[in-house]
């Protein structure tokens, strides 16, 4: 990740140089994460592989949820069910003279995240074998494209879905982006536009392609069903020893999200403090005494004038909205009861 990169993610906002090395160093830590393929055995393969082409065609079918989607959250068909009404067919493909060519599958979404399936494919002889790879895929909502003066988002880069055995010039990609609004903004019937930005790699040759000098850009309605839920907590919470208030709480079948209200130019909201590291520990507590951890940060916006902040986060596994009744957020169980 380089500096301009960074700019990016503290716009319109001036930490202090402690709280940005904080950030860089949590970015660079979590930027991506593999899910990696296990080898199976060469006489299975036939009967696997005809086995996925089935099981992808029925989901295609009734959900039109990608397979990969759905094995990244470790689901099946009725999870796949749950996030139905939030999937957006997008098949476009960008090709450009260096010989690259980038192919945008699908979009999931909620009311304040997304998630787009992208494919990256290198020119042939290429190979894809280093050990980190970071695309930027521009993802910009109609409605939230103003920058607004001293409100600054961050958020995890994209996950790897699949890596090739170093043969391969091929990397898919899960892409991922927040409502960047401190009020936490509805994502749902805006228009997204997605523009495919750079592929950098982290280690070995240090690869570095840069997509936007030949800039190619496609849009897609995002849906208007929402699949989540939202309740009124209005309650405190301890964050660094001090008092902030908890206050919406959203809760669909891939994503948590809530508001908090602190101070002006609050420095909890940047670190190093536990707001940097709020997904570690959070869980939600099913009805029937199961648990999911809460995953990735999808983005985390403050408004340093007026002390509110809105929290997105990926869920680690599909679930149904209505059957969590208790969260644990920073080490403190809340109780869902009040719907709006």
């Amino acid at each position: 990740m380089t500096s301009h990169d960074l700019n990016r993610a503290f716009e319109a906002f001036a930490p202090t140089a402690e709280q940005e090395q904080a950030m860089l160093d949590r970015l660079l830590t979590e930027q991506k994460e593999v899910r990696p393929v296990n080898r199976i055995k060469k006489m299975t393969v036939v009967l696997v592989a005809a086995a996925l082409m089935l099981m992808a065609c029925a989901f295609t079918v009734v959900t039109g949820l990608d397979q990969r989607i759905l094995s990244y959250f470790g689901g099946g068909e009725e999870q796949a069910q749950l996030v139905s009404g939030g999937v957006v067919e997008v098949e476009k493909s960008f090709h450009y003279e260096n010989g690259w060519a980038i192919h945008i599958r699908q979009v999931l979404a909620d009311r304040y995240s997304l998630a787009v399936l992208a494919e990256v494919v290198a020119p042939e002889g290429t190979v894809l074998d280093g050990e980190n790879y970071y695309f930027e895929l521009g993802m910009e909502v109609a409605s939230q494209t103003q920058g607004q003066e001293g409100v600054a988002s961050w958020g995890y880069g994209p996950v790897i879905l699949e890596q090739g055995d170093g043969q391969d010039n091929r990397l898919t990609f899960l892409c991922t982006r927040g409502s960047q609004q401190a009020e936490g903004q509805s994502l749902n019937g805006q228009s997204l536009t997605l523009t495919p930005m750079w592929l950098q790699e982290s280690g070995g040759r240090k690869l570095g392609v840069n997509f936007s000098e030949e800039k190619q850009s496609c849009t897609v309605q995002l849906p208007e069903e929402d699949s989540g839920m939202t309740y009124e907590v209005n309650a405190p919470i301890q964050v660094s020893g001090e008092e902030m208030t908890l206050g919406e709480f959203y809760l669909s079948p891939i994503s948590v999200a809530f508001s908090l209200q602190g101070e002006g130019s609050d420095s909890r909201m940047w670190g190093p403090t536990e707001m940097n590291y709020m997904e570690e520990g959070a869980v939600l507590h099913m009805a029937d005494g199961e648990t999911v951890a809460v995953g990735r940060v999808v983005s985390q916006t403050y408004d340093q004038n007026t002390g509110a902040a809105y929290c997105v986060f990926q869920t680690e596994e599909i679930v149904k909205p209505e059957n969590v009744v208790l969260v644990t957020l920073l080490g403190q169980t809340i109780h869902l009861d009040t719907k709006t």
